[in-house]
Order: C-alpha cells, then sequence, then structure tokens
C-alpha cells in the first residue's frame, strides 16, 4: 500500500503500470527471475523519485509510465545478457552476491547508470533525470552498464561493454541496402496533456483574409493568439459612429475542445456587425507575427499565409 501523501495521479499510475501482473515492467520483472531462478525484487522510494522528477513532470500522470518503460529498458537488457550468456562468469558472480534475491533500487540521475552496491546486496539503477528516453535506447545502454557494474570485474568486461555500444550503435543507425532508420511509436499513455505538448515547439501559424471585414488567425501554441489578442485590443480604435463607441473591430479568442483549461487555437477579427466604416486588413497582424513573435514565412496562396516557428518561448 502507497502513502497517501503520493499524488492522486501517482496513486493511479502505480495501480495501472506498476503493480498489476501484466504490466510490461511486471512481465519482464518475471523473465528475468525465471533465467535467474531467484526472485527480483523492486525497491523504490516514490516521494524521492516525485521530488528529483517535479520539473520534469507537470503532469503526474505520465510519471510513473515513464519510469516503468525506464526499469523495463533495465530488465530487457539483463535479460538480453542472460539468454545470450555473454559472459557467464558475470552471472555467475551475479548469482553470488545476491543473497537468495535480486534486489532493484531505483533511483535517478543525470544519465543511465547502473552499479553494484555491497549495502544493499542489489544494484543500483539509476534512471535518466528528464524526459524518459525510448525503450529501445535505453535497453543497449542499460546492458552496457550491467556489464561494468562489478569493479573486480571491470578489466575484463570493458571489451564486452565496447562491444555492446558498437551492437547498440550498429542497430540504431546502420542503415544498409535491407534496412532503413525507424522511429519509436509514443505510447499514449507517455504524452502530454494537449495544453501542456502545444507549448513546445514547431508552433505552426496561418492567417486567412476571408474578405474585407474578416481576418481569421489559428495557431498551435495558445500564448501566441493571446499575446496577439491583447495587443490588438489595446491598439483598437472605437467606432464613433455609434453612441457607446465600441472598439471598430471585434477581437475574439475561441477555445480548442482539446486539452484541459483555458487554451485558444482560434482568434477571429470581425466589423461585420459593428456597421463600421472600417475594413479589417491582416497587415498588422503579419507584421506582428514575423517582426515581433519571429515566425518564419512557410508559405504563401492567395489569402492565406503559413508560418513556423521552432524557437522555444520562454517567460
Amino acid at each position: 500500500m502507497y502513502s497517501s501523501r503520493l499524488p492522486l495521479r501517482v496513486r493511479l499510475g502505480l495501480r495501472e503500470y506498476w503493480e498489476d501482473a501484466n504490466t510490461p515492467v511486471q512481465v519482464a520483472r518475471s523473465a528475468v527471475k525465471q533465467l535467474l531462478g531467484i526472485d527480483v525484487v523492486f525497491i523504490v522510494e516514490w516521494e524521492l523519485l516525485i521530488v528529483e522528477l517535479d520539473e520534469h513532470y507537470p503532469d503526474k500522470s505520465t510519471l510513473v509510465p515513464s519510469i516503468s518503460v525506464g526499469v523495463q529498458a533495465f530488465l530487457n537488457g539483463l535479460r538480453e545478457i542472460l539468454d545470450s550468456e555473454v559472459d557467464p562468469e558475470w552471472t555467475d558472480t551475479l548469482l553470488e552476491r545476491c543473497n537468495g534475491s535480486l534486489k532493484l533500487l531505483i533511483g535517478i540521475s543525470e544519465e543511465a547508470e547502473v552499479f553494484w552496491s555491497s549495502k544493499e546486496a542489489g544494484l543500483n539503477v539509476k534512471l535518466p533525470k528528464g524526459k524518459m528516453p525510448s525503450l529501445f535506447e535505453l535497453q543497449p545502454v542499460f546492458k552496457a552498464k550491467c556489464l561494468q557494474c562489478f569493479d573486480d570485474q571491470q578489466s575484463t568486461l570493458d571489451d564486452w561493454a565496447d562491444l555492446s555500444k558498437e551492437d547498440a550503435n550498429h542497430n540504431s543507425t546502420s542503415t544498409g541496402p535491407h534496412q532503413h532508420a525507424t522511429d519509436t511509436f509514443p505510447d499514449i499513455s507517455l504524452l502530454q496533456r494537449p495544453d501542456q505538448l502545444l507549448l513546445k515547439p514547431p508552433y505552426h501559424l496561418a492567417v486567412y483574409n476571408t474578405g474585407r471585414a474578416n481576418v481569421e488567425i489559428q495557431c498551435s501554441h495558445s500564448p501566441t493568439l493571446e499575446l496577439l489578442a491583447d495587443y490588438l485590443k489595446k491598439w483598437c480604435k472605437t467606432n464613433p459612429h455609434q453612441a457607446s463607441r465600441p472598439p471598430a473591430v471585434e477581437v475574439k479568442l475561441h477555445q480548442s475542445p482539446f486539452g484541459l483549461g483555458p487554451i485558444y487555437d482560434r482568434l477571429t477579427l470581425s466589423v461585420e456587425e459593428r456597421n463600421s466604416y472600417f475594413l479589417v486588413s491582416p497587415m498588422l497582424v503579419l507584421s506582428f507575427i514575423e517582426g515581433v513573435l519571429g515566425y518564419k514565412s512557410v508559405s504563401v496562396d492567395g489569402g492565406s499565409w503559413i508560418f513556423r516557428k521552432d524557437i522555444e518561448f520562454r517567460k
């Protein structure tokens, strides 16, 4: 039973992605257990992991699935060593030091690491801080680190570790006549919510001039639209022909149907219902997008302009 002090989304993630026997990480643990013939025990201080990874996982629903992927990558690398019998002496040493069960102490460091802890009689498995790499990127790294984890075997295992790294590089980068580059299809459980995902570049923006009375701006980056709307409202003239003197142009943000909280994907400028002698031109919008925000033009087609920005906005 996990502490009630853990965030709710973390507790839900533990039940769904960590504890169930059918989860990928538990299936990988069982496979290693069967090969070694001894129990494999996870030792995880979840509260400490949350503190160390807090800034990297603002959406706590992705934290446990990400850690599960990292631990699964380690277990798969270990299983590959045991399956292939790359070094039987290494396996013998591991079994001799385990004292009847293999303890895996899961922690965090700047990069993936594996080393033997004599004090705990187990393997310290350090997952990389930040966004978790894919399963296929981490597995060969952990395999190489495992082969170097015993100090007294370091000199004899360096060659195996180098060979493992070469194999990993070959498998991931080789583009021979019968091979082609591939990418890992993302796991939906690890993806951020739309309102967080869209804060990262590339940002896409389109401007449509739909007549002399309407301009529409669509953008993947909500803060861009909010800033543009605030700027236009600040400098919009009033309509002198109406007693209430309303703004000459209606500047309206439209909420996206995706994500949580206020997130906007459209901004419209209109004078259709204002009986105004003003017209709406996209020129100020285009100048602001390129000159102030630094978006780069991708294409122009009649009354539409497409832009893109690859540099992240920071407040």
